[in-house]
């Protein structure tokens, strides 16, 4: 009799320490699975941050800086890329859930704002003075972003009964999983922030050398930097007539002194330009700072290697 008791008893024990177990090793994977889940929501939002800082932010040509639909279209290529929590292609519009060994979760959306998050300072133009203020329209300075996911487990709690299987069923209710801190009911309020662009030129187009143009820029094929600067030019003259006066005084042609003249040159063309025979004193050749002129002062600085020729 007692050998029979203590093979009951031993059932008995196997059968308590086995529902203890499993629910440590259900519970164990359903965290681990909540847990690489919310990483990838996090990295949803980054991946819609760093995104945009690739996108064409300007257009100086319209005077425009920091556009809107960059932040639009980075929203929707991070929620597109990341729906099934893997953002290295493209899952579409389906909306499935994804269903892993317990934890089951729904596709990731990702939010992108055009505006900084609050409390994060700006950089405007008119910190950098009226003279830039009034040559740049800035859509926006920066976004904020966040993403989120429903997440909760599908398979816990149909093998229990009674206040056992109610425990673990409130257990895996369904939560929201923000990308930056917690969520306040069903909402993400907490977001990342990135100033876009550098208000700077940059790119293969951008780079480009400009011949020496008068007012349209006709020639330029760096379209961009002309018409930025020459909109800097025009925010700024003054009444300037003084050459105007001097033509007239000695019966030359009137002199159009709001003429914008521009000649960029880089490195690939040894930082000159050949003008032909019009300089002054008859020289053909077009020097930019820094230069060596040999009829007048000496701007002679070492440039080989130099960004732009400018000693570093």
């Amino acid at each position: 009799m007692r050998s029979r008791a203590a093979r009951g008893q031993s059932l008995v024990e196997t059968a308590l320490g086995l529902m203890v177990f499993v629910t440590i090793l259900v519970f164990g994977i359903y965290f681990a699975e909540v847990g690489a889940l919310s990483l990838k929501v996090q990295e949803a939002a980054n991946f819609a941050l760093w995104d945009a800082t690739g996108r064409v932010l300007h257009d100086p040509a319209e005077g425009q800086w920091g556009r809107r639909g960059a932040v639009a279209d980075t929203e929707q290529e991070a929620t597109t890329r990341y729906r099934d929590f893997d953002g290295r292609e493209r899952m579409g519009d389906t909306g499935m859930p994804i269903q892993q060994a317990i934890a089951r979760a729904q596709p990731i959306q990702v939010r992108c704002d055009a505006e900084l998050p609050g409390q994060v300072p700006g950089l405007s133009p008119a910190a950098a003075g009226p003279d830039l203020d009034a040559a740049m329209n800035v859509g926006t300075q920066g976004m904020a972003c966040t993403a989120s996911s429903r997440l909760r487990g599908a398979r816990i709690g149909g093998f229990l009964e009674g206040r056992f299987r109610h425990a673990h069923q409130r257990a895996a209710a369904a939560f929201t999983v923000c990308a930056a801190g917690r969520a306040s009911g069903d909402r993400c309020p907490g977001r990342f922030g990135l100033l876009l662009d550098d208000w700077g030129l940059a790119g293969v187009q951008e780079g480009r050398a400009c011949p020496l143009s008068i007012d349209n820029g006709a020639p330029c094929a760096n379209r961009d930097y002309y018409l930025w600067a020459e909109r800097v030019y025009r925010a700024n003259r003054g009444p300037w007539s003084a050459g105007s006066e001097l033509a007239n005084v000695v019966g030359a042609d009137s002199v159009n002194e709001d003429q914008f003249f521009m000649s960029f040159r880089g490195a690939e063309d040894d930082y000159e330009e050949n003008i032909g025979p019009t300089h002054a004193g008859g020289q053909s050749r077009w020097e930019v700072t820094p230069f060596v002129a040999p009829n007048g002062p000496r701007y002679n600085a070492y440039r080989e290697n130099h960004f732009l020729g400018v000693p570093q």
